[in-house]
């Protein structure tokens, strides 16, 4: 396996050398001067060029997975780290304006065996006496940022820097199905524990049956720099820092839980909004729970940094 990475890595040398050797300086003028190989085609981008990428971090992944022999590599998908889409479009040879998308829509369901309190009922000692507790989420998160780009660098190697501001919107939903009904004969049903629950659950015959997360609403005004290399004509890799600021504001968090009310005789169904409470949505891709920056019912200010990789196509 060495032996393979080795040659790999002399080949990747070789093909930059030559590339690099390839190229012709057509304008030395100005702070990004036009190069190209000796085929004509331009190694950087131009006056009203267009550019598209996406984040090159499950790329980058993959290629070290792949060389540490790790089970279970799967090969990307075309779509990016959480579904972030780059887009330039060039004014100057070294100034674009620019925007990021950011969309994330997605669910799972989750399920948990619980013993079939019927059937037990009628046979104890029925170990398939079992059924099953579903609960199903959602969540939906879009922010767009548009920004302008400074650009100046020698070669293959071009530096950035600008300012951007962005608007954002994240909302959530969960939904529990119990098999165990509640009824008079039986108020406290075997249940699964999907954590986390309501702020007043209790297990004393209390559960949750729906969630629904406080809308937040966001705006963000940011200062970027960063780092691209042409690898190819067109083609580059890069990496970015981000800073700025954002103002959220985040609506209240509605619980619906469901419990026997022996006054009614009956199953009473009780909603309640929560103010002040952190937690956050379900995350759908790992099946784990986030918390919010910003509490239910309230609206904050804080800094938000962030970094990226990306692999950006010129045309």
């Amino acid at each position: 396996m060495k032996k393979i990475i080795i040659s790999l890595g002399l080949c990747l040398c070789v093909g930059f050398t030559t590339m690099a050797q390839d190229l012709v300086v057509v304008e030395e003028t100005g702070s990004n001067p036009a190069l190209v190989n000796k085929r004509g085609i331009s190694l950087l981008p131009e006056a009203g060029d267009f550019a598209i990428g996406v984040d090159a971090t499950p790329f980058l992944k993959y290629l070290g997975n792949f060389f540490n022999q790790a089970g279970a590599n799967e090969a990307p998908l075309f779509n990016g780290v959480d579904n972030t889409i780059y887009g330039k479009y060039f004014l100057e040879n070294d100034r674009a304006i620019r925007a990021k998308l950011t969309l994330n829509i997605g669910g799972d369901t989750y399920k948990g065996v619980v013993p079939d309190d019927q059937r037990i009922g009628t046979n104890p000692l029925n170990p398939d006496a079992t059924v099953i507790d579903v609960m199903k989420a959602n969540a939906t998160a879009v922010e767009l940022r548009v920004g302008y780009e400074f650009r100046r660098g020698h070669g293959r190697v071009q530096g950035f820097y600008g300012g951007e501001v962005g608007f954002g919107y994240g909302s959530g939903k969960q939904k529990y199905e119990y098999a165990n009904p509640i009824t008079a004969a039986n108020q406290k049903p075997n249940t699964w524990d999907f954590a986390p629950v309501d702020p007043d659950y209790s297990p004393n015959g209390y559960r949750t049956t729906e969630v629904k997360f406080g809308r937040t609403i966001a705006a963000t005004v940011a200062g970027f720099v960063g780092v691209e290399y042409f690898f190819a004509p067109q083609i580059s890799i890069g990496g970015e820092f981000n800073l700025g600021f954002t103002y959220a504001s985040r609506g209240q968090d509605e619980w619906t839980n469901e419990y026997w009310n022996s006054s009614i005789d009956g199953v009473q169904t009780q909603t309640t909004r929560y103010d002040s409470w952190t937690q956050g949505n379900i995350d759908p891709s790992t099946g784990t729970y986030y918390s919010s920056p910003v509490e239910a019912g309230t609206t904050k200010l804080f800094t938000r940094p962030s970094g990226s990789i990306f692999l950006m196509f010129h045309f």
